[in-house]
């Protein structure tokens, strides 16, 4: 094995180039009918049948249309197009389903990569590694030429690696890695090989088939439902990284959790016609109990407020949480002061009005109080450089405290912290936990929200957050905000300041 060979120079190397005919082909129907704006959807049967030469068919197709969308095409045209519509970002895609490929033969790698919205890439035969690679949006389906309904491998390994968005239908099996490092992409598949879901922070994976070792390994989000009538999942599944639940469980998440393997089989059988997982419909009432759904660990041990308090200190559980009720309240202040804006709106408390909130109090008690500490901060330090009998101009007072506010001083970091955990000693262990992982689910949904791709159904994942959030609540009854927790002490310190 460590022998060193002799160099075989070749004489007159063959590389395979770089070739997008296919797509070029494809460009050259799609583009006019954009631009003419009158088609309300797009159907185009690709004439030549695929061979492994043809590499990511589709990829370039979905960076044309995008860039024709957001660069190329005036608003004009845009707006009067029915295939088009636009966001609230002013972001343009194309209407669900209204641009659609048809494909067959043996298709080469990354079949259907950088899927985008709107577009169904639909390959009757086989395709290479990589099906779906990096897809934000749309459909792509593989379906079966026919015969081999058992054991019928369609497409090669890691598919969907990196995907954020979209869907996947296979009428048939992958090979390794499926799905590896998904983030958002739904995908239903009839038999994985091994590491199937690796490394998944996101999306949703509904296998009716075959599985391999190392199943959910290293996942971190999303979920995954295995069809599982002999039982032996247990023996291949990765149980450092997700927790099995039977689907047909008599609990409300699994209920949730029924919903969406329905719904995700419901589609898998609209797009390709699959046998099985018609015959499974049919059946669903008996069949759901083979069914058994991953939830991975990471989710549990970061979000649920038992797990949490059972590996953390009262100390660390009061500063995380002190920590948030801080950061809120400077990130609100920063934002006004850097804006230049009132805050609030320049809203003063007013309890007899018709409209005033308790929300709208705790609000304007705590920006008083964060005021107060940074401007008695302030204070002593220009008092220091200036001279303990030197007049402080209210001017630069104000300029001093805001300073410190957008720095995020360490001295008043500190003092706001004290006093936050001070509004934290009522609480037990647990429901500090209670609180943590509240405002940790806030944070997953705000990190959800602000996603750049939306094309995502989040199967399972909403399902997971209201599970959490049904918990907590239970635990705790009306959780407070972060303001109101804020409040219950920034009220005294206002006091005390003025005094």
């Amino acid at each position: 094995m460590l022998a060193v060979l002799p160099e075989r120079p070749i004489d007159d190397p063959v590389y395979l180039e770089a070739n997008f005919e296919v797509d070029d082909a494809l460009w050259e129907d799609v583009r006019p009918q954009l631009l003419g704006g009158t088609a309300d959807g797009i159907t185009i049967d690709y004439p030549v049948r695929l061979t492994n030469r043809n590499k990511t068919t589709g990829g370039q197709l979905a960076i044309d249309v995008e860039r024709l969308l957001q660069h190329d095409m005036d608003e004009a045209t845009a707006a009067a197009s029915p295939m088009i519509e636009t966001d609230d970002r002013g972001h343009r895609h194309l209407r669900a389903q209204s641009l659609r490929v048809n494909t067959a033969g043996a298709a080469g790698q990354s079949y259907g990569a950088f899927c985008n919205a709107g577009m169904v890439m639909h390959h009757t035969g086989t395709a290479n590694d990589g099906v779906g690679k990096s897809q934000s949006g749309g459909i792509v389906t593989v379906v079966s030429p026919g015969g081999g309904e058992r054991e019928n491998a369609l497409i090669g390994n890691f598919a969907l690696f990196g995907a954020t968005g979209g869907e996947l239908f296979v009428e048939g099996q992958a090979g390794d890695r499926f799905c590896v490092r998904n983030s958002g992409a739904t995908a239903v598949i009839e038999g994985v090989g091994d590491f199937g879901c690796e490394y998944m922070t996101n999306g949703a994976v509904l296998n009716l088939g075959r599985f391999g070792y190392g199943f959910c390994n290293g996942m971190s989000g999303g979920v995954a439902y295995q069809y599982d009538p002999k039982g032996k999942l247990e023996q291949f599944y990765s149980r450092d990284s997700v927790s099995l639940t039977e689907l047909s469980a008599d609990d409300p998440l699994s209920a949730e959790h029924r919903k969406a393997a329905r719904t995700m089989l419901e589609r898998h059988v609209e797009h390709t016609g699959s046998k099985l997982g018609q015959r499974i419909l049919e059946n669903w009432e008996t069949e759901v109990a083979h069914f058994r759904y991953a939830t991975p660990l990471a989710l549990e041990d970061y979000q649920n407020y038992q797990h949490i308090v059972a590996n953390k200190s009262r100390k660390d559980l009061a500063d995380e949480m002190a920590f948030a009720m801080v950061t809120h309240q400077l990130t609100k202040l920063k934002r006004a002061i850097q804006d230049r804006e009132p805050l609030l709106g320049g809203a003063v408390p007013n309890p007899q009005a018709a409209d005033f909130e308790p929300a709208t109090m705790y609000e304007l008690v705590n920006t008083s109080a964060v005021l107060a500490i940074a401007q008695n901060v302030a204070r002593d330090r220009l008092a220091k450089s200036m001279g303990k009998d030197a007049v402080v101009a209210p001017l630069s007072l104000d300029i001093a405290a805001q300073k410190l506010i957008l720095t995020e001083d360490f001295t008043v970091l500190s003092k706001l912290s004290a006093f936050a955990k001070s509004a934290l000693t009522s609480y037990s262990d647990e429901e500090l936990a209670v609180l943590i992982s509240d405002k940790r689910m806030r944070d997953y949904r705000t990190a959800l929200n602000l996603r750049n791709v939306r094309l995502a159904d989040g199967f399972g994942t909403f399902a997971w957050i209201e599970h959490q959030d049904r918990l907590n609540q239970q635990r705790l009854g009306e959780i407070p905000s972060l303001d109101e927790l804020f409040a219950k002490a920034s009220s005294a310190e206002i006091v005390k300041l003025a005094s």
